[in-house]
């Protein structure tokens, strides 16, 4: 039989009792919590927790977290888990935002136009753009790290889309003339709901002014552009991109003749179109139409639905008649798998945007 000493034997019944009493193994702390740290962290003031999901879990009961101001794409139940460990968290240096991202928004970017199809090109166009080549404005939204003019939030790089709108003219009558609504050569900014809520799931999307392109050709290589310029812009240093742009996650997204330049450029970009349009580093991985225009009698065309070759959705309004009419249908029933037509009861041509009404003809 062995002795032990009574000393020994004292420090080990301290550790045996503190293994028996509820929070006598730890003691409540102060937490820390930066979305940019990197690696996961250990909670320090140094070397803060990279997540509230890893803070929450690893804090001993009673601790406060305290979380850097960002953005925090997390899904955890706050309530519940702080109850049960009557954690308290606050923010410091800036808000915090948890569940997505703040939304960062640049107005007026300039797309160099380059690649040249379609519709001559005209600098002087409303439309267009100063620049060193000229090109197409363009709005850019993005995951930002805090309200107001931030950066990139941090958790990049981003999958990217590129979104052309549809073309209206103005001669078509609007659903109140006492509510005339936006500019026809301001459309490319009427998607706003659907393209903010894109950027707070962690997506960049640069939307394009089409406005005065002519025809879907012109269309596909202004979304070929924009595709290079957020390239150019994610190896540029110092752009608000750099790093930023994940060029292996790239999207189109086009409404009505946008639409059909959507299919057209992802087409385009598999080498369906000539070679001085195509980007060797860049390939579409997925697909988006709203109430996409479609030249069925254009063998062209049905070819270049065919050659999307990424997963596709399509959204179709019942109350699409006048525009459109049964043209997603078609490019449902053409475009290869995996593909996805989601059907809205009551929704006409414009019901997507944000202040667009045309009461009968047709646009685009």
């Amino acid at each position: 039989m062995r002795f032990f000493p009574r000393s020994i034997l004292s420090a080990l019944a301290l550790v045996l009792l503190a293994s028996l009493i509820p929070g006598a193994q730890s003691q409540a702390q102060t937490v820390y919590v930066n979305r940019c740290t990197a690696g996961s962290g250990d909670g320090s003031p140094s070397n803060p927790y990279n997540t509230l999901t890893r803070a929450v879990d690893l804090a001993p009961p009673g601790s406060t977290l305290v979380v850097q101001g960002g953005s925090y794409p997390e899904r955890l139940t706050i309530g519940q888990l702080s109850n049960q460990k009557n954690l308290t968290i606050t923010a410091q240096r800036g808000p915090a935002l948890i569940g997505g991202y703040f939304v960062g928004i640049q107005e007026n970017i300039c797309v160099p136009v380059t690649r040249r199809e379609g519709t001559p090109f005209d600098p002087n166009s409303p439309a267009n753009c100063a620049g060193n080549p000229p090109g197409a404005r363009a709005k850019l939204y993005y995951p930002a790290a805090a309200p107001g003019d931030a950066p990139v939030a941090c958790g990049g790089p981003f999958p990217l889309i590129v979104y052309a709108h549809a073309r209206r003219f103005i001669d078509y009558p609007l659903c109140d003339w006492s509510q005339p609504g936006p500019p026809v050569d301001q459309d490319y900014r009427q998607l706003d709901g659907i393209l903010t809520r894109l950027a707070a799931a962690g997506i960049i999307v640069v939307s394009v002014d089409v406005s005065w392109s002519g025809d879907a050709l012109t269309e596909r290589s202004f979304m070929v552009d924009a595709l290079a310029y957020a390239r150019d812009e994610n190896a540029r240093p110092g752009s608000r991109l750099q790093g930023a742009v994940n060029l292996v996650r790239v999207g189109l997204m086009g409404h009505s003749t946008g639409g059909e330049a959507a299919i057209r450029a992802a087409a385009c970009l598999n080498g369906r179109c000539p070679p001085e349009l195509r980007l060797a580093d860049v390939r579409v991985s997925a697909v988006a139409l709203l109430a996409p225009g479609f030249e069925a009698d254009d063998p062209h065309e049905s070819l270049d639905v065919m050659g999307m070759n990424a997963p596709v959705l399509i959204i179709y309004g019942t109350k699409d008649t006048q525009q459109v009419h049964d043209d997603p249908l078609k490019v449902y029933g053409m475009a290869g798998r995996p593909k996805h037509l989601v059907i809205v009861t009551g929704a006409n041509h414009y019901g997507y945007t944000d202040g667009i009404c045309i009461g009968g003809g047709g646009g685009g």
